[in-house]
């Protein structure tokens, strides 16, 4: 199996078109698709709810979709040759009834994009927060006199009459009187999202070329989709070392959801062990919780990352640990915050960010003018349309509007918008370039733009709107761990791998996202009216989200100095990194490691079977080379579908018995 991203390699024909009935199976699969991700979250809470698809890199609900239509192709091919056979004519049905790798792989790229909007950082906390602080207000939290004022009438309903049906339950969604409810506020929060995603869109239309074609990135990420789809999938289960990881990491998964069930049963890995309990004294005490745990999808994912970068990131982990203890020692561990890991994260990403910005500059700015000129001459020939350039410029300056417009009406300062967004989009660029060139199996960044703009200038300047508008904004902007613009530009490379067409791919990312946005809102209302929106769903981020709100208005805060000396000296460290591996080819050290290491939840959970991964591939690398390598690529692959396949059935099984079972992502 090839680890070379060429069109021969998949076996592509030239540049086939993306297929209307692979871009109408995915809008019609991302409606269960909503349903799926948004009942994760439990009839009664987290506590009752299931493993969440979207905290990794790889999506296990669209992996499960894809061995799904893979096992459905064999199916379609003998009713194609039963038509033939009994109608004695060729032309009785289309010549190719089964979906191609090509079509297979565009409902991948569209229902991943889906499900990213619809996810666990995305809408999944948008839709509660829109009316919890309403529902939930009491005269011991003050909310009602703190900001209910300041959230817009038509972002939210502030009848709290009008809520009752839908917190209470035993209800339905599909009423005239509901569905007029909420149809203001669903409306204007849907074009929002649809407007943001498609403005990341036009950025990811503005660097195609230059990610995908100039500097040959890697794309990791896409390597396990696209070598599963790959002559629609024989090509893995012919193979015996897929088998039997797959039944390795499936086996593994199955055990230890029987020890869910059943304790006496006994499992194998996935669980945490907490090594950080065996330091109970000053100053390892200061190390806290260390969790140990082997996740076969995580080691699998982690195996297509550069060996540098998996090192980094359990380095710099332990080197955080390791940072704790020497405060304490120092005696400055008890200072709020130290050693401000979330500030820290933030200098590190908006530092990649704004370098990838920096280095992609002139390629932009040589576009822009050819697109405006309608001139392509000094372009590639296989380089964006100038149209596409034209349409993706324009689409950022009305998408730019948009937002000025959306958030100015709720009485938000223009400088914090500019701030908020030049940090959100900023954000969005880096995790797209480090997905693009290292792949991490997992990435969330803590620090959200409010949160930053809070500790560089203080609430003041924010202003007590701005801060309630950001805060119910929150749902999209928790730790970009489900990002829909990575996605998109892996899109293009998966149309350069297989050959696609771009024009239909761009069209139909728009239409998926539209479907996307509004199915979601669909799915959670519904099972709100169901369950009762009181006990359904995210609680916790709510209930935080607004209470951190509340702080902000009634203890107002200037600039956080030891929050913002932490991210400058991430920016600091990342640049120093950044320089030192392009100058010295042996430097061991990931700027992206870095980062990634500062990504609390994900790091915690997945860090020992990076380490793991990191020293499987050393020696495999040390004992037989890239040879030895590319062969046992199939062995890894088969660790993250079996691991995925066996967790989707127990999300589904947890889904139809409403009762919580056994998770391998949190």
């Amino acid at each position: 199996m090839s680890n070379n991203f060429s069109r021969a390699s998949f076996g592509s024909q030239a540049t086939p078109k993306v297929s209307l009935r692979a871009v109408l199976l995915a809008l019609l699969i991302t409606i269960p698709n909503s349903y799926w991700l948004m009942i994760n979250w439990g009839p009664s809470g987290y506590g009752t709810g299931q493993s969440f698809p979207t905290v990794s890199t790889v999506y296990f609900n669209v992996i499960f979709v894809v061995l799904v239509l893979m096992a459905v192709n064999p199916l379609l091919r003998s009713i194609r040759n039963f038509y033939r056979a009994s109608f004695g004519n060729p032309q009785a049905t289309p010549k190719s009834a089964s979906l191609t790798d090509a079509e297979l792989m565009v409902v991948y790229l569209l229902v991943s994009i889906a499900s990213s909007i619809a996810g666990h950082d995305t809408l999944q906390i948008l839709w509660p927060l829109l009316t919890y602080p309403i529902w939930f207000a009491s005269p011991e939290n003050e909310w009602g006199e703190l900001f209910h004022r300041h959230m817009p009438d038509w972002l939210t309903i502030k009848e709290r009459s009008a809520l009752a049906t839908f917190y209470q339950g035993d209800a339905s969604l599909h009423t005239a009187q509901h569905l007029q409810l909420w149809m203001t506020p669903v409306l204007w929060w849907s074009a929002l999202i649809i407007v943001l995603t498609c403005m990341m869109f036009c950025i990811t239309i503005l660097i195609r070329h230059q990610w995908v074609n100039h500097e040959k990135l890697s794309y990791p990420v896409i390597q396990i989709p696209l070598h599963l789809t790959e002559n629609g999938g024989r090509t893995l289960l012919s193979n015996r070392l897929f088998l039997l990881a797959a039944i390795l990491a499936g086996g593994m998964n199955l055990l230890n959801g029987l020890h869910f069930l059943f304790p006496v049963v006994p499992g194998l890995g996935g669980s945490l062990y907490n090594l950080g309990q065996h330091f109970q004294t000053k100053p390892l005490n200061a190390i806290g919780r260390l969790p140990i745990a082997v996740y076969p999808f995580a080691i699998g994912m982690s195996f297509f990352i550069p060996l540098e970068l998996s090192f980094s990131i359990w380095f710099f982990y332990l080197f955080h640990k390791i940072s704790r203890v020497w405060g304490t020692m120092a005696g400055i561990g008890h200072l709020p915050g130290f050693p401000f890991l979330d500030a820290q994260s933030f200098g590190a990403w908006f530092c990649l960010g704004v370098s990838a910005i920096w280095l992609t500059r002139k390629f932009i700015a040589r576009q822009v003018k050819n697109a405006f000129r309608g001139n392509n001459a000094e372009l590639p020939t296989d380089d964006t349309p100038s149209g596409h350039t034209r349409y993706a410029i324009i689409g950022l300056i009305v998408g730019s509007i948009f937002i000025l417009v959306f958030f100015k009406t709720t009485g938000t300062p223009i400088f914090s918008i500019i701030g908020y967004f030049t940090l959100f989009f900023a954000l969005a660029i880096a995790i797209t370039r480090i997905r693009a060139e290292v792949g991490p199996p997992a990435h969330d960044v803590p620090w959200r733009p409010d949160k930053v703009l809070v500790s560089f200038l203080g609430t003041r300047r924010i202003g007590a709107e701005g801060l309630t508008t950001f805060s119910m904004f929150h749902g999209f902007n928790r730790s970009y761990r489900s990002h829909p613009m990575p996605i998109m530009l892996e899109g293009f490379k998966v149309a350069q791998v297989r050959g696609l067409s771009h024009n239909r791919f761009i069209v139909a990312v728009i239409l998926v996202t539209i479907v996307g946005t509004i199915s979601s809102a669909w799915a959670y209302y519904s099972q709100g009216y169901y369950y009762g929106g009181a006990v359904y769903g995210e609680q916790a981020q709510c209930r935080w989200t607004y209470e951190q709100l509340k702080q902000w208005l009634i203890n107002p805060q200037s600039m956080d100095v030891g929050a913002v000396s932490a991210s400058g000296g991430a920016i600091a460290l990342t640049t120093l990194l950044m320089v030192l591996r392009r100058r010295f080819i042996w430097w061991p050290f990931h700027p992206a490691g870095y980062a990634l290491s500062l990504s609390f939840w994900n790091t915690s959970w997945y860090w020992f079977s990076i380490f793991l991964s990191w020293g499987i591939k050393a020696i495999l690398f040390q004992a037989g080379g890239l040879r030895t390598y590319r062969r046992a690529m199939p062995f890894f692959i088969g660790l993250v579908i079996g691991e995925f396949f066996v967790g989707a059935i127990w999300t589904l099984i947890g889904i139809a018995l409403e009762r919580p079972m056994y998770r391998f992502m949190f």
